[in-house]
């Protein structure tokens, strides 16, 4: 029995040598072709320098400005009328013409002013909830495009403290 159990581990031993030699390729005198060069690789923003400009493309020099002129005054006129009387009327007609520009940097410029007009108490017939839901509805009229790009981004971080420290105000601990 022990003779037969020794002869079958040689036996596999033999087979399993057999097996790895037949697998191994044989050295040959014949060469393997060369895979092909990789094409050149090029980084996500390769083709800018550092405080380099990059020239303005054809389709936002034919886009001209994003703001009318008409628009442009009403927001000169709703800045100014919250300048001398900030109150509950021109600050929505502040936030919501910043809003209608559709230009995210200039709606978070009104939320700072506003926020800071209420910070000063200047700004006392809004409560907190009130300018908290103010500011949030009249985000969601500024454009999706606008949204999402990266003053958008800039403008989410402003609105966001600016509700923490709203909503700290509503809920005091």
């Amino acid at each position: 029995m022990v003779t037969f159990l020794f002869t079958s581990v040689f036996v596999l031993g033999l087979l399993a040598i057999a097996i790895y030699f037949w697998q191994k390729p044989a050295n040959r005198s014949e060469t393997i072709g060369l895979p092909p060069r990789p094409e050149e690789r090029r980084g996500l923003f390769s083709d800018v320098r550092v405080n380099q400009l990059r020239p303005q493309t054809e389709n936002q020099l034919a886009e001209g400005p994003k703001v009318d002129a008409e628009t442009f005054q009403e927001a000169i006129k709703a800045i100014k009328a919250f300048q001398e009387s900030p109150n509950r009327t021109n600050t929505t007609n502040l936030l919501h013409i910043a809003a209608l520009a559709d230009d995210a940097k200039n709606y978070g410029r009104a939320v700072e002013l506003v926020l800071m007009s209420w910070r000063d108490g200047t700004l006392s017939d809004l409560s907190a909830h009130e300018l908290q839901a103010l500011f949030n509805s009249e985000y969601w009229v500024l454009s999706s495009r606008t949204r999402t790009s990266g003053a958008g981004f800039v403008l989410k971080q402003t609105l966001s403290s600016a509700n923490r420290e709203l909503e700290s105000t509503n809920n005091p601990i």
